[in-house]
C-alpha cells in the first residue's frame, strides 16, 4: 500500500545514507530574488503551507492577484474539511495578510487511499482580495524527456519551521521511479518540512534552453513512501533518497494545469463582470 508521508505534514531531509556525516540539510537562508515572490498560507489560526504569487495576465481589475499552492494545505488533516478562514502572508509577514476571495475547482480528496492520484491532484489556485507588493513568478511547462531535457538549477522555496522563515533548498536532483511513476509528478530530493508544502519548484534552464530566469515548473506536495507495516517508515533525516521506497514529490506544471488556471481566470472574470 502506498502512503504519502504524510500528505499534510512532513516531507524529507535527505543525505547520502552515511550516519557519520550527520544530517545534510540543504535548506539555506537565501538572497535569491525568487524568494520575494513567495509567502505562506495561514488558515484558522495556524500556518499551513507555502504559496507563490504568479503571473496570470489578468486584465480585470477586480481580480488583483493569484497564488498557487498545494490543495491539501487548505484542509484540516483530522476532519478532512476545508478551513473556514484563510489568508496569504507575503514573505510570511502576518501584518500584511491578504484574505482569499476565491479558490479554483479541484479534484483533491484528503482521505483517498490512492496516494499517487492524491498527489497528482494536490494543487489549487487562489484569488486574493488585493495584490501583494511582490514581483510575480511565471509558470512554465517543462518536458522531461532524456538527460538533455532535465531541468537545471532545480531548487525548492518553502517555509522553514526551524528558522521560522522562508528558505531555499538547492542542488536538487530529479528521479525516475517504477513504483511511484506518474507523468504528472516530479520526484525530487529537495529538503523540506511540512510548512514547505505548496512551495514552488524552480528551474533556471527548462527544456534544454537556459535563460537565466527562474520559473516555476512544479508545486511541492510531500513525500511518497512504501508502507510495509510497523517501523517501515523512512529511516530519518539524512538517509539517502530512494525513488522506489522514499522520495519527495511535486505536481508538475503541464498543459492540464495551465488550462485549469485559464478556466479559473475565466470564471473570476465572468463572476464579477461589473466591478472593474
Amino acid at each position: 500500500m502506498l502512503l504519502l508521508s504524510p500528505y499534510y505534514a512532513a516531507a524529507a531531509i535527505f543525505g547520502d545514507g552515511i550516519a557519520e556525516n550527520g544530517i545534510e540539510d540543504q535548506r539555506r537562508i537565501s538572497t535569491a530574488t525568487e524568494l520575494n515572490s513567495t509567502g505562506t498560507i495561514y488558515c484558522d489560526g495556524g500556518l499551513r503551507g507555502t504559496a507563490t504569487y504568479i503571473e496570470a495576465n489578468l486584465r480585470q481589475e477586480q481580480i488583483p492577484a493569484l497564488v498557487v499552492t498545494a490543495a491539501h494545505v487548505l484542509f484540516n488533516q483530522k476532519s478532512g474539511e476545508l478551513y473556514q478562514s484563510c489568508s496569504y502572508l507575503p514573505a510570511n509577514n502576518r501584518f500584511e495578510a491578504i484574505p482569499f476571495t476565491a479558490v479554483s475547482a479541484y479534484q483533491f480528496s484528503p482521505f483517498t487511499t490512492d496516494k499517487i492520484r492524491q498527489s497528482e491532484t494536490d494543487i489549487v489556485f487562489v484569488a486574493l482580495e488585493r495584490a501583494p507588493q511582490q514581483p510575480a513568478l511565471e509558470l512554465a511547462e517543462a518536458v522531461f524527456a532524456g538527460h538533455s531535457h532535465q531541468p537545471q538549477g532545480l531548487s525548492l522555496i518553502g517555509y522553514n519551521s526551524n528558522l521560522n522563515q522562508i528558505t531555499q533548498s538547492t542542488e536538487c536532483k530529479v528521479f525516475n521511479s517504477s513504483r511511484f511513476h506518474s507523468d504528472k509528478l516530479l520526484l525530487h530530493d529537495c529538503d523540506a518540512r511540512s510548512g514547505a508544502s505548496g512551495g514552488p519548484m524552480l528551474a533556471t534552464a527548462i527544456n534544454g534552453q537556459p535563460d537565466g530566469l527562474a520559473k516555476v515548473i512544479a508545486i511541492h506536495g510531500g513525500t511518497l513512501f512504501i508502507n510495509q507495516g510497523k517501523n517501515s517508515s523512512p529511516t530519518g533525516d539524512g538517509a539517502a533518497a530512494d525513488p522506489e521506497r522514499w522520495i519527495n514529490q511535486a505536481r508538475k506544471v503541464d498543459r492540464a494545469l495551465l488550462q485549469q488556471l485559464r478556466q479559473f481566470i475565466a470564471y473570476l472574470a465572468k463572476d464579477f463582470p461589473d466591478q472593474r
